[in-house]
């Protein structure tokens, strides 16, 4: 169970991953010219937030929450591969739990968040490629032609992700804010 407090923290990260997603996200997009441009930022910034929350709750669930705000944010937007309305939701929740199954089997171990995270990027592309084919989207071609450039890119940037993520957390989890949300 999630006491309220832990609850807040989740509904803020989660606020706050669609908003540094879609604010940074957004200026790559107009700055390339590409709306699949904005893929290659959200995934070291998305890595950050998981990372520092996943350490901070150690708590099942947690990144399937965030991921499903983040989707519901989503909905009026260009972000998670352009799916229409509710399948934003349905992949953000994918995307969190199996962040959140992996991270668990580890035990929240720090090597654990980077096999998280690896496991999580490299499902994205086949997921992608799954709803575009049931929902008959155009772009599945061009999907598949970069889809290892894609997977390499993102677990690079999600690798460095967790990194920060963690160096981050070792500044702020003395912090008596944090110590008393922390459930580790």
């Amino acid at each position: 169970m999630f006491r309220t407090k832990e609850l807040t923290l989740v509904g803020l990260m989660g606020a706050l991953m669609f908003t540094v997603s879609f604010l940074f996200g957004s200026l790559l997009n107009v700055a390339l010219g590409n709306p699949a441009a904005s893929g290659f930022i959200t995934t070291f910034l998305q890595s950050v937030i998981l990372v520092i929350t996943a350490l901070i709750l150690r708590k099942f669930w947690t990144a399937t929450f965030i991921f499903g705000i983040y989707g519901v944010l989503a909905i009026p937007t260009n972000m998670l591969g352009g799916l229409p309305g509710i399948f934003k939701v349905v992949l953000g929740l994918l995307i969190g739990f199996i962040f959140d199954v992996v991270v668990h089997l580890c035990r929240y171990k720090r090597w654990g968040m980077f096999l998280g995270l690896a496991v999580t990027y490299v499902s994205l592309a086949p997921l992608f490629m799954l709803l575009y084919s049931l929902l008959g989207m155009p772009g599945l071609d061009r999907l598949i032609k970069v889809f290892p450039i894609m997977v390499a890119i993102f677990l690079v940037e999600a690798m460095i992700g967790a990194w920060v993520g963690m160096k981050i957390f070792d500044r702020i989890k003395n912090k008596r804010a944090i110590r008393q949300i922390a459930t580790y």
